[in-house]
């Protein structure tokens, strides 16, 4: 019953966050960069484009991460370190819902990119 309970809990945030994320999307396109102007202005423009769509692609791909975490939570695979099979703790998925390893195997990750 606690994982039900803890798997309901997770599957709200992650819905939230991806309702905020896509909320900052459809405001971010809707704003105009204005490049017309001096040379100045010009180049204030292209930064913010630039920028937006640096902040576009991150967010789209924390989208991704959060629709793969809803596909586990349906699959009944969510909680479930993808390396070696144990469950991560609760404690980790609430820090991080989009956690795909456990403690020891993601510091093996980070070992071998040393």
């Amino acid at each position: 019953m606690a994982k039900k309970i803890f798997l309901k809990k997770i599957k709200n945030t992650l819905l939230e966050q991806r309702k905020n994320l896509l909320l900052s999307i459809n405001q971010t396109l809707r704003e105009d960069v204005d490049m017309d102007g001096d040379e100045v202005d010009e180049i204030q423009g292209i930064l913010i484009f630039d920028l937006t769509n640096k902040f576009n692609t991150r967010t789209k791909d924390k989208i991704f991460q959060i629709n793969e975490a809803l596909s586990r939570i349906d699959n009944n695979t969510y909680g479930m370190c993808e390396d070696c099979g144990d469950e991560i703790a609760e404690k980790r998925l609430l820090f991080n819902p989009h956690f795909t390893t456990c403690i020891s195997c993601a510091e093996e990750r980070e070992m071998e990119k040393q």
